[in-house]
């Protein structure tokens, strides 16, 4: 029963994690390339066996969290 609810909380976490890159990213705060590789690694620790649904999600988040670019300087 765990099993399945872990899945989608690892899918779930990708998911946030790249839409979040991907504001910064669009600002220009944030290299996009690395960040792909940093998620990518996450999802392949994460999830080894679901290489190509992991590239989907972290390309369609990072699409997504790019059309509200995220600016940091003078947050704190």
């Amino acid at each position: 029963m765990c099993r399945p609810l872990l899945r989608c909380q690892v899918a779930v976490g990708t998911v946030r994690a790249a839409y979040t890159a991907g504001g910064p990213a669009a600002a220009g705060d944030l290299d996009e390339p690395t960040a792909r590789v940093l998620l990518r690694e996450a999802a392949q620790t994460a999830r080894p066996w679901q290489s190509a649904r992991n590239e989907r999600i972290i390309d369609d988040a990072l699409a997504a969290g790019s059309a509200r670019p995220l600016h940091l300087e003078g947050r704190s």
